[in-house]
């Protein structure tokens, strides 16, 4: 679908109906819903147009079965902008025209006329677009005939079509993917402390007492964060860094700045985590370090992982941008010994705003102890960050709290699969990824369309480079596939979760 056309509604059940939507669906129009009329006729309602609905993802109705339910299922579900009539002879067009912003398109075949073969459209009683029919010369056989007609017919729809104004829906969501950023007050207070300060000092010391670690550093960027800690623990040109299929990207920029050479390895299906089993395949002779991440705040398996690690003699690095707050058995993720980079969210994306929290053993921290003092967070940004903290485990316990109804209430569809939490394991939810599954309706970007159509602003998932460099990782390519990241922040409210849900429902079961 084009996302700027309108939203069709298609109504036919013959050959004509079948030939207009493969048109308009090689043309890439928004079809969202199909009415056919079963008849008597073994041609009417087709099962190939059936078949062409199921393959797409388009909701299909009989007419003749529901009856005037087709226009409370028109109003609650559909809600198309444009009915287009192919060949159908009964009343309910009209009610359905009713419905839609541009009311109803009717598509008359004349072409066994003999005073005057021609294809009209017709609406709101108004011939609007005729086209005369000369059959080609080489068409003796009757059945060339109407394929011309045929042909003549969809070129008037595409004639149709091109004059209507390209559709300027706004990204307005009922339901945003993040929170909303501060005002122009919080951009004043930003721009009196340009420094970094005694806010900044005190955020480190109290983000080290949050995490458990021996030294935290609080830098202005995950790319300076990343590349910091590359830098503190010697990878240098040619080195072989072992990092997982889905991760930062800003970690892999980082680590070919220094000329070392990312080699990428599965994730667990469940948690999108490495799966420590499969690491040993991509140890080298050359392999210096691990990059373990914890993907929308899942904790990787720890355990296995430094295990494997120390086993290799590799040291290690944790992508943990999203799991500030989150439990690996009794510790948070980031108690030291672990080098690990936080990002501290404070919804204020568009101010350039990202605060970032390093954590540092003893030998690191003496390490990065003559690193540049301007790549310290400025002294207003920290002190934004010293309240964030302050409030951020209320923001996790909301967090896995919509986490526990989305699980809940979703977990009962076969179409969906929702993501595991396993024993020992406490994530922070940065978003939560729901499976779509092979018993699905249709696919996740299916999906995806679907929720942004009614306001819902989500995410798809992706990898931390292009499918062609990953390689062979069947488990990454399955999960980017296959999952959608639904929103889930402290601001959602009971009303938006319920429409969240209630489009979810609606796609699982209707």
């Amino acid at each position: 679908m084009n996302g700027v056309g309108p939203r069709i509604i298609l109504i036919g059940g013959t050959y004509r109906g079948l030939c207009v939507l493969e048109r308009l669906l090689e043309r890439g129009e928004r079809v969202v819903a199909f009415i056919g009329q079963e008849g008597g006729s073994e041609r009417d309602f087709c099962p190939e147009i059936l078949e062409m609905c199921d393959r797409h993802s388009i909701p299909a109705r009989s007419a003749h079965k529901l009856g005037e339910e087709i226009v409370r299922w028109l109003e609650d579900r559909i809600r198309p902008d444009l009915a287009i009539a192919v060949g159908v002879d009964m009343e309910i067009p009209v009610a359905v025209g009713g419905n839609t912003r541009l009311g109803l398109l009717e598509v008359l075949d004349h072409s066994r006329d003999p005073a005057k073969p021609r294809v009209v459209l017709r609406q709101r009683g108004q011939d609007v677009l005729l086209r005369p029919l000369a059959a080609p010369a080489d068409a003796d056989d009757p059945e060339d005939g109407e394929l011309w007609a045929v042909e003549e017919m969809l070129e008037a729809i595409d004639e149709y079509l091109s004059t209507l104004p390209a559709a300027t829906r706004t990204a307005e969501y009922a339901v945003r993917y993040s929170a909303e950023a501060p005002g122009d007050d919080v951009l004043e207070a930003l721009a009196r402390t340009d420094q970094p300060g005694e806010n900044t000092a005190r955020l480190e010391q109290e983000a080290a007492q949050y995490l458990g670690a021996d030294a935290v550093l609080a830098l202005s960027s995950t790319a300076q964060a990343f590349a910091l800690l590359a830098e503190a623990l010697g990878l240098s040109e040619g080195d072989e860094v072992l990092c997982p299929g889905i991760g930062s990207k800003c970690a892999i920029d980082a680590l070919r700045a220094r000329g070392a050479a990312p080699v990428f390895a599965d994730v667990e299906p469940g948690t999108l985590t490495l799966d420590p089993d499969r690491l040993l395949d991509g140890i080298g002779p050359r392999t210096r370090a691990l990059l373990v991440a914890h993907p929308f705040g899942q904790p990787a398996d720890l355990a296995g992982l430094y295990a494997c690690a120390g086993e290799a003699g590799l040291e290690v690095i944790e992508d943990a941008s999203a799991a500030l707050g989150a439990r690996y058995e009794e510790s948070r993720i980031g108690r030291s010994p672990c080098a690990a980079v936080f990002r501290l969210p404070l919804a204020a994306g568009n101010l350039g705003l990202e605060p970032v929290l390093v954590s540092l053993s003893p030998a690191l921290a003496e390490r990065c102890a003559a690193f540049p003092p301007e790549l310290r967070l400025r002294d207003g940004a920290a002190g934004l960050a010293r309240s964030a903290l302050e409030r951020w485990d209320d923001e996790i316990a909301a967090r896995r709290a919509l986490a526990r109804t989305y699980s809940s209430e979703l977990g009962r569809y076969d179409a969906f699969r929702i993501p595991p939490t396993p024993e020992g394991r406490l994530p922070t939810y940065a978003s939560f990824v729901l499976g779509v599954t092979r018993h699905a309706r249709a696919s996740a970007e299916d999906l995806n369309k679907l929720l942004a159509e009614a306001g819902i602003e989500t995410r798809r998932l992706v990898s931390a480079v292009g499918g062609r460099e990953l390689g062979e990782l069947p488990a990454v390519d399955q999960a980017r596939a296959s999952s959608l990241l639904l929103p889930v922040h402290r601001a959602l409210g009971e009303a938006q979760l319920d429409h969240v849900l209630d489009t979810l429902f609606g796609y699982a079961i209707g």
